[in-house]
């Protein structure tokens, strides 16, 4: 568990402390309040990786692709995540917990590293190492160095040796690779629970008979037996917000002790399910000892939260995102504080 955050510098957040987090976290606000930010820096310091600097462009919808000096390709993916866009200040993140979620990273910007060809024919040069650094200390108080490097085939990461495959980010507007999700169904089948994982989704969607891995034009794929249907179907051609939920869940199910980050979590679900839904999230996270972060804007999957915890609120909590002239702030709810103002119409 994640007990406390402290964000100094990252993106719209000058300086952000959280304290008291739950099992349960539900994230709200306003468009650009800071709620996918919130969920970036959070997983920035639980990975090991600069190339998550890609990742979170991608999920924003902008490009992954670059042309232009050095310099002007470092400062595309790399100004943004620094607070006003002053990056000759550092960014700091650190998560204190209970296990290995108990990390920080900086983010600095020092100086570029060039490498000169030793012939004036060679074709191919090496590359030259971005000025900026990223270090992240774990829970052992170990620190991990990695400077991303442009050379003639595009961006290089060096990542550590570090076994990070509990924590996951869902963002809002990316779909999980179907090579993922059926991995993660094909380890709950080697250890005898994927049948109880089937279950989980067939009592909700009781038009799907089973789920299956097969492979589709040589990637596995996980497959759904739709009652009616002759032949099995990919499941994100049955629905893609059943699909995606599907991913969630085998996040969870997958790895325990795990942290599962979700930028709106209600996306493609039909209102019907979201109590259901809610209830596998709650039974998935407190079986798999798993803590989560999720960004709604729905009032209904609120509500829906309130009617599936049945009276159950100690590993719940709920954070407002809100924007003021110093920049977000949070204000947190206890469990009961949400059944409260959810009645009230005054959470969202």
């Amino acid at each position: 568990m994640i007990r406390s955050i402290e964000i100094k510098n990252f993106r719209c957040f000058q300086h952000l402390e959280i304290s008291d987090c739950s099992r349960i976290n539900v994230i709200v606000g306003d468009n650009g309040s800071g709620k996918t930010a919130l969920l970036e820096g959070i997983f920035l310091a639980l990975g090991s990786s600069p190339e998550l600097g890609l990742r979170f462009r991608k999920s924003r919808g902008l490009d992954g692709s670059f042309s232009g000096t050095p310099r002007m390709i470092e400062e595309a993916i790399w100004r943004d995540y620094f607070y006003a866009r002053k990056w000759e200040n550092t960014v700091s993140i650190v998560l204190e917990g209970d296990g290995i979620e108990s990390r920080s990273v900086n983010l600095f910007r020092g100086r570029s590293q060039l490498s000169i060809p030793l012939s004036p024919d060679s074709e191919k040069n090496e590359p030259s190492t971005s000025p900026i650094c990223f270090v992240w200390r774990d829970s052992e108080g170990r620190e991990h160095e990695s400077f991303p490097k442009l050379g003639p085939s595009g961006l290089e990461f060096e990542s550590s040796d570090e076994d990070l495959d509990r924590f996951f980010l869902f963002p809002a507007n990316q779909t999980i690779p179907s090579g993922e999700s059926a991995g993660r169904l094909s380890e709950l089948s080697r250890k005898g629970k994927m049948h109880d994982f089937i279950n989980v989704v067939k009592s909700e969607y009781d038009w799907i008979d089973d789920l299956s891995i097969e492979v589709d034009a040589g990637a596995p794929t996980i497959y759904a037996v739709v009652r009616g249907n002759p032949e099995k179907i990919p499941l994100a051609n049955v629905s893609g917000g059943i699909n995606r939920m599907v991913s969630i869940m085998l996040g969870i199910a997958s790895r325990s002790n795990s942290v599962v980050l979700v930028d709106e979590i209600e996306n493609g679900i039909y209102f019907r399910h979201q109590q259901a839904l809610w209830r596998g999230l709650l039974a998935l996270s407190k079986n798999y000892n798993s803590q989560l972060f999720l960004t709604t804007h729905s009032e209904e999957w609120l509500e829906a939260l309130v009617d599936a915890a049945e009276n159950n609120f100690e590993d719940l909590s709920l954070w407002r995102v809100e924007y003021s002239k110093k920049g977000p702030i949070i204000h947190q709810f206890s469990g009961k504080q949400v059944l409260a103002g959810i009645k009230a119409g005054e959470v969202r």
